[in-house]
């Protein structure tokens, strides 16, 4: 295989990494690393496959975890609304 494609092929999936991670960092709302069923229910698909995604069973997503939901499929509209919505204030 030539170092382009090689190339082609680690840049499309940094990029995938990138647009999902944006969408994990959205949802998570608290900003503690991991998604609630709460910060969840922004995305009905999510929330629909919650049990199947939570392999853990630790009652929130983990990035991991969440990975799994985009690469199944997660459509961007999907995720698009909840990228624009405000971050809940630091101060705790």
């Amino acid at each position: 295989m030539s170092k382009k494609i090689v190339l082609t092929i680690l840049g499309t999936l940094f990029a995938v990494s990138a647009v999902a991670g944006g969408a994990f960092s959205a949802l998570d709302r608290d900003m503690n690393g991991r998604i609630s069923k709460q910060e969840a229910s922004a995305i009905p698909s999510l929330s629909e496959q919650w049990d199947s995604l939570d392999k853990d069973a630790s009652g929130d997503l983990s990035k991991e975890e969440y990975l799994s939901f985009e690469s199944a499929g997660a459509s961007s509209e999907d995720t698009s609304a909840v990228k624009d919505a405000p971050k809940a204030s630091q101060g705790k």
